[in-house]
C-alpha cells in the first residue's frame, strides 16, 4: 500500500463517521423541534392571553379610577378656593381687630398720668366710670370687627387670578353661608 492509498483509506473512514454524525444529529434536531416547537408556541399563546387579560383590566381601571380621581381633584380644587376665600376674609377680621387694638392703649398713653389718691374705705355703691370706659374700649373692637367684615379678601380662582368679591357680600357671615349652600348644591348634585 502506498502512501496515497492509506490516506484515501482514513479519509473514507472520516467520511462515514462524519455522515453517522450528521443523520443522528439531524434525527434529534428533528424531534427538538417538533416537540420545542409546539410547546413554544402554546406558552407565546398563554402569554399573550395573559397579557390581553391585564390589559383589559388595566383599561378598565383606569377609565372608573381615573374618573373617580378627576372629580375627587375638582371638588378639592373647589373647597382650596373656599378656604382660601375664607383664610382671607379671617386674615382681614384680624388686621381689623389688631389696628383697632393698637389704636386703643395709644389713646390711653395719651392721657396725661393720673396722681395717685388717697384711698378711701370702700363704699357700697357701684362705679360707673369704668364699665363706661370698657364699653367704649369694646365699642371700638366692634366697629373694627364690622368694619373688617365689609372688606373681603379677593376670592382666588384656578388660574390663581385675583377676582373682586361681589358688593353684595357684606358680611363674612352672608360669605360663609353663600359657601356653605353652594357646597350642600354641589353634594347634592354629585350624589
Amino acid at each position: 500500500m502506498t502512501f496515497a492509498t492509506t490516506i484515501n483509506v482514513v479519509l473514507i473512514l472520516l467520511c462515514v463517521s462524519v455522515l453517522v454524525q450528521s443523520a443522528r444529529m439531524s434525527r434529534r434536531l428533528r424531534t427538538l423541534r417538533d416537540t420545542q416547537l409546539a410547546e413554544g408556541v402554546a406558552q407565546l399563546e398563554r402569554a399573550t392571553g395573559q397579557a390581553r387579560a391585564v390589559l383589559g383590566d388595566l383599561k378598565r381601571v383606569l377609565s372608573t379610577d381615573g374618573q373617580a380621581q378627576a372629580t375627587a381633584i375638582a371638588a378639592a380644587e373647589e373647597i382650596r378656593d373656599e378656604l382660601t376665600l375664607m383664610v382671607g376674609i379671617g386674615n382681614a377680621v384680624a388686621d381689623r381687630i389688631m389696628e383697632a387694638a393698637a389704636k386703643t392703649p395709644k389713646a390711653e398713653e395719651k392721657a396725661p398720668p393720673k396722681k395717685r389718691a388717697v384711698r378711701k374705705p370702700r363704699t357700697t355703691k357701684p362705679k360707673t366710670a369704668a364699665p363706661a370706659a370698657k364699653s367704649s374700649d369694646a365699642e371700638k373692637v366692634v366697629a373694627g370687627i364690622l368694619e373688617a367684615e365689609k372688606v373681603a379678601a379677593p376670592a382666588r380662582t384656578r388660574s390663581r387670578r385675583k377676582v373682586a368679591v361681589p358688593a353684595a357680600i357684606n358680611d363674612a357671615s352672608g360669605v360663609v353661608r353663600d359657601i356653605a349652600t353652594a357646597r350642600a348644591s354641589r353634594e347634592s348634585a354629585v350624589a
